[in-house]
C-alpha cells in the first residue's frame, strides 16, 4: 500500500491526505446533524400532538357556538368569539399550565390571550397592551400563512433569546376564514440555548474546515509549484550549466542556493578545463609556429637582400623594377605575417602601466574612423566617464580592441552600426562591442576564438586575430565572451580587472 502510494506525485499524495483528515470530521459532523435533528423531532412531535389535542378541543368550543350567531352583526359576532374564546381558554389555560392560548379575529384585526408561557403574574392595562402587541409580533408570521394557505400549521416561533412551538388552526363561517385560534408552548430554554449552540458550532466548524481546506490546497499548490520550478530548472540545468534556478524563500531558497553554488561550481570547473586545454593547445600550437617562423624568417630576409641588389644593378631596367616593387611587397606581406605568428606563439610581457579604457578606445577610433567611414559603419559610442583604472599593455589592449573591430567591419559589408560601451561592474571594467552584421551560427560561436578556426580572412591578416587578442587580454587577468544571433549581430564583451591583476607570459 505504502509503495503504490508513493508512486505518485507529491500534490496527489497531500491531497489524498488532506481528504482522509478532513472527511473523519465530515463524517461525524454528518452523524450529528443527522442524529441531533431525530432527536429534536421526536421532542418537537410530542409537544406538537399535546398542542394538536388542546387546540383542537378549543376550536371545537368556538365553532360549536358559531351557529348561534347567524343574523348577528359582525360586532356582535366578534364579541361573542371573544367571549366564548376566554371562557373555553380560560379554563385550559388553568389546566395546562406553560400553555398560552390566543384568539386572532379578521375583521377588527384583534388578538386575545389566556395563560401564560413562563411569567406566571398579573398586568396592569398598560402592561397587558404591550404584551398583546408583542404577541401579536411573535405570532403575525404564522398567522398570516394560515390565511395565505387556509390551513391549520405548526411552527416553532423563535425570539432573540428563546423558542417556542405553535399550533395555528384557522376558524371558518360561511366558507370564509373569520379567525385563527392557536395555543403556543415553550420549547426548554436549554434546547434553545443548545441548538443556537450547536448551530453557531455546526457552520463555525464548516467555515473553518473550509477556510483550512482551502489554505491547504493554496499551500499544496504553492509547494508543488516551487517544485517544479525547481525540477524544470534542474533540467535545464542539464544541457545549460549556466541556467542557474531563480531564488525562493525558506527551504526551497536554501535547496536553491545550494543547486546554484553546486552549478556555478561545475561551470567554474568547465571553464577551468577548457582554459587549460586552450592553454595546452595554444602552447603546443605557439611551439610549432615559433619554430617555423624562424624557418621562414631567415630565407624572406635573403629574397628581401637580393631584391635589393637587383634594384640598385638594374635601376634603369622599369621592367625589372616593377618586378623587384612586386616582390618587395610580397616580402613585406610575408614578414608582417612571420611577425604575427611569432607574437602569437611567444607573446612578450610589454609594458604594464596604469591605464584608462576609454582613452584606449577613443584612440582605437581614431585610427579606425577612416575604415568605418568608408564602409559605411556609424559608431555609436557610450564611455562610462566614472571607469577605475586598470593595469595593462596599451599597445596591446588597442591590438584587441583592432581586431575585435575589423571582425565587426567584416561582419557588415554593406554597412551597418557599431556600438561600443564602457562600464564599470563589480570587479570589472567591461568594454562592449555591438555591431549589426549577419552574426555567426551557435555551432560555430564557442570556435571563434581558435587559432585558424574561421570562414572569412581579413585583408592581410593570418586568420589568428580574435584568438591572439583571446591570449592578450587572458595574459591581463580578463575574459572575452562573444553573444551572437544569426543573422542579427554579434556583442563581444571584454573583461579586465579592476587595478588590473598579474601580467603573465603565459602561450
Amino acid at each position: 500500500m505504502q509503495l503504490l502510494f508513493s508512486r505518485h506525485s507529491l500534490k496527489f499524495q497531500i491531497v489524498v491526505l488532506l481528504l482522509l483528515i478532513l472527511i473523519a470530521p465530515m463524517v461525524v459532523m454528518g452523524y450529528d446533524l443527522f442524529f441531533a435533528t431525530r432527536s429534536e423531532r421526536i421532542l418537537v412531535n410530542d409537544k406538537e400532538a399535546r398542542l394538536v389535542s388542546i387546540v383542537n378541543f378549543l376550536h371545537q368550543q368556538v365553532t360549536s357556538r358559531l351557529s348561534d350567531t347567524q343574523g348577528l352583526t359582525s360586532a356582535d359576532r366578534n364579541a361573542v368569539l371573544k367571549t366564548v374564546f376566554n371562557d373555553a381558554a380560560s379554563g385550559l389555560a388553568r389546566d395546562y399550565p406553560g400553555v398560552r392560548l390566543g384568539l386572532y379575529i379578521v375583521d377588527n384585526n384583534q388578538i386575545y390571550v389566556q395563560g401564560f408561557l413562563h411569567e406566571y403574574r398579573e398586568f396592569t392595562p398598560a402592561e397587558q397592551k404591550q404584551r398583546e402587541e408583542r404577541i401579536r409580533r411573535e405570532v403575525a408570521d404564522g398567522i398570516q400563512k394560515v390565511l395565505d394557505t387556509q390551513t391549520a400549521i405548526s411552527r416553532i416561533g423563535r425570539t432573540w433569546d428563546d423558542q417556542f412551538l405553535e399550533r395555528l388552526v384557522p376558524i371558518y363561517s360561511k366558507g370564509e376564514i373569520i379567525a385563527v385560534v392557536w395555543a403556543e408552548e415553550r420549547m426548554h430554554p436549554i434546547f434553545a440555548q443548545t441548538q443556537n449552540f450547536r448551530t453557531i458550532t455546526r457552520y463555525a466548524v464548516l467555515a473553518t474546515m473550509l477556510i483550512s481546506a482551502l489554505g491547504a490546497i493554496m499551500i499544496i499548490f504553492n509547494l508543488s509549484n516551487r517544485l517544479t520550478q525547481i525540477k524544470n530548472g534542474v533540467l535545464q540545468l542539464e544541457n545549460d550549466i549556466h541556467a542557474l534556478l531563480p531564488d525562493q524563500p525558506g527551504e526551497f531558497g536554501q535547496i536553491v542556493r545550494a543547486v546554484n553554488k553546486m552549478a556555478q561550481g561545475l561551470a567554474e570547473k568547465e571553464a577551468l578545463l577548457e582554459q587549460l586545454r586552450r592553454s595546452d593547445c595554444l602552447a603546443a600550437l605557439g611551439r610549432l609556429v615559433t619554430g617555423i617562423a624562424h624557418e621562414l624568417r631567415n630565407p624572406l630576409g635573403i629574397l628581401k637582400a637580393t631584391v635589393q641588389v637587383m634594384e640598385e644593378d638594374y635601376a634603369d631596367d622599369k621592367e625589372i623594377q616593377n618586378y623587384a616593387r612586386r616582390l618587395n611587397q610580397q616580402i613585406d606581406r610575408q614578414h608582417a605575417i612571420v611577425n604575427e605568428l611569432l607574437d602569437f606563439g611567444r607573446p612578450s610581457k610589454g609594458v604594464i602601466e596604469p591605464q584608462n579604457v576609454n582613452v584606449l578606445v577613443e584612440k582605437v577610433l581614431r585610427f579606425t574612423a577612416p575604415l568605418l567611414r568608408q564602409r559605411k559603419i556609424e559608431t555609436d559610442l557610450h564611455l562610462d566617464q566614472r571607469l577605475p583604472s586598470i593595469s595593462g599593455d596599451a599597445e596591446k589592449l588597442k591590438q584587441v580592441f583592432v581586431n575585435i573591430i575589423l571582425n565587426a567591419v567584416q561582419a557588415m559589408p554593406d554597412g551597418g552600426r557599431l556600438r561600443i560601451s564602457t562600464q564599470h561592474s563589480g570587479e570589472w571594467v567591461k568594454t562592449v562591442f555591438e555591431d549589426t552584421g549577419h552574426g555567426v551560427p551557435p555551432d560555430v560561436l564557442p570556435h571563434i576564438f581558435e587559432p585558424y578556426y574561421t570562414t572569412k580572412e581579413l585583408e592581410g591578416g593570418s586568420g589568428l586575430g580574435l584568438a591572439i587578442s583571446h591570449q592578450i587580454i587572458g595574459m591581463h587577468g580578463g575574459r572575452i565572451k562573444a553573444e551572437s544571433t544569426e543573422g542579427k549581430g554579434m556583442k563581444m564583451t571584454v573583461y579586465l580587472p579592476v587595478g588590473g591583476g598579474e601580467v603573465t607570459d603565459g602561450a
